[in-house]
């Protein structure tokens, strides 16, 4: 039986502006000037990674440094640096070297932020194949209330 592991590596010295959505594990040795959501696996924001922006993941490490929020929705590990509040839902460990600037909240499961699924056929992430549905109006009321007024 094969077992794919599938994990994104952002490398010491790469620098990255957006927002990044994976659905697997992600180790973050370089830097990130926005968010960061993995929806399964481990996120890990390595020693000399530095995500400036939110961090979410199903389990979270952060051994360098986040300047936003942190959500874990399992077990959550800090031995590096979080200016930001933390929410967390499972376990919490704070290592010796931990430096947190911001609350600490535990929150139920359900209460974390989720991202709402890609489809995969898209050629640009978030963006869907089909065009949005068409919302009808109702009619304006506008002129008989300024007929009722004047």
């Amino acid at each position: 039986m094969k077992t794919e592991l599938n994990i994104t590596l952002i490398a010491p010295g790469c620098a990255i502006t957006g927002e990044i959505v994976v659905d697997h594990g992600v180790s973050c040795f370089g830097v990130l000037n926005g968010g960061i959501i993995s929806t399964q696996g481990l996120l890990h924001i390595g020693e000399g990674g530095f995500v400036k922006g939110s961090a979410q993941g199903e389990h979270v490490r952060v051994d360098g440094r986040v300047d936003g929020d942190v959500h874990a929705r399992g077990s959550l590990e800090i031995n590096g640096q979080v200016s930001g509040d933390i929410y967390y839902s499972g376990t919490i460990r704070l290592g010796p070297h931990a430096s947190l600037d911001g609350t600490l909240k535990r929150v139920a499961r359900m209460l974390t932020i989720e991202s709402e699924p890609v489809d995969d056929q898209s050629p640009i992430a978030g963006v869907p194949l089909t065009a949005p549905k068409a919302v009808e109006r109702e009619a304006s009321n506008v002129t008989d209330i300024s007929r009722a007024i004047g």
